[in-house]
Parts: C-alpha cells; sequence; structure tokens
C-alpha cells in the first residue's frame, strides 16, 4: 500500500494529464474522420477538448508546483545576500500557498453556485460545475503540492539523505 501511495504522490498529475491529452487526441481524430471519410460531424467533440484542455490547463498547477517549474523572477534573487534569499524564497513559497488557498476556496463557492444555477454546456449537456470544478480541483492540487514543498523546505538535510 505504501508502494501505491508513492508512485500516487510521484505520478497523479502527470497521469491525469496525460490522458487528457489522449481523450483529446482520440476524440478530434476521431472527429477528422468522421468529417473526411463519412461526411458527417459530430456536434460534441470541439465541446469535449475544450473542456480536457480547461482541466488540463488547471490540473498542470499541482504537478508543475510538485516539479518546482513555477514562474518565479530570480535574476534579481542572485543581488541579496544567501541568508535574505532564503528569507525570499520562503516569503514566495508562502505567497503561492496562500494564492492557492485563497483560490480554493473561491472556486468552491463558484462552484456551488454553478450547481445551484443549473445551467448546462451546449452540445454535451453537462452541468456547467463538472467546468467549474477544474478551478476547484487544480488550485486544491496546487495547495496540496504547495504545503509539501513548504515541508520539503523545512525538512531537515539529514533526512532527505536517508531516503
Amino acid at each position: 500500500m505504501k508502494r501505491f501511495w508513492k508512485w500516487l504522490d510521484e505520478n497523479f498529475e502527470e497521469t491525469l494529464l496525460m490522458i487528457l491529452l489522449v481523450a483529446i487526441s482520440v476524440v478530434m481524430m476521431a472527429q477528422v474522420v468522421m468529417r473526411y471519410f463519412f461526411r458527417q460531424s459530430m456536434s460534441w467533440p470541439e465541446e469535449f477538448c475544450r473542456f480536457c484542455f480547461v482541466y488540463s490547463g488547471f490540473i498542470s498547477m499541482g504537478y508543475c508546483v510538485r516539479k518546482g517549474k513555477m514562474l518565479k523572477v530570480d535574476i534579481l534573487l542572485g543581488l541579496f545576500p544567501a541568508a535574505l534569499q532564503k528569507l525570499l524564497d520562503l516569503l514566495s513559497r508562502v505567497i503561492t500557498l496562500v494564492f492557492f488557498v485563497y483560490l480554493t476556496y473561491h472556486a468552491w463557492l463558484a462552484t456551488a453556485n454553478s450547481m445551484r444555477g443549473g445551467m448546462k454546456s451546449a452540445a454535451m449537456e453537462l452541468p456547467m460545475w463538472i467546468i467549474y470544478a477544474a478551478v476547484l480541483i487544480g488550485a486544491f492540487l496546487g495547495s496540496v503540492r504547495q504545503v509539501q514543498d513548504l515541508y520539503k523546505f523545512f525538512k531537515p538535510a539529514k533526512e532527505e539523505a536517508m531516503q
């Protein structure tokens, strides 16, 4: 069971992003085949792919935090002494966590509001709260990964060497 949790921790977002990319590719290829060979077009593939793209954009927030690929301006950091650099690095991580928690809360409110509204998408007639949930899921994953990142920041180097 421990190996499963370790695999999930290391590959969750990457696996979801891969599944979404494959889904987009397969559905759009099916749409092209339908249009080209059968002269018939399906009404839902463009909307489906748009929704998958939205989900992949928000899920990638957690992935970027885990991989340390968040956008930041490092050039100014080199101008400061090492102690101040570490403090500024910590401050940027805390601000990122606050942002993700704030976004998670407001995404929850927007998703709940959309559930009450009962709107549906045009082609697939999916409830729109499913689309709004992409922000919620992405912000939550970003929050979790940022907490993990802060834990690693404070974790003594001796513990890291043991693993």
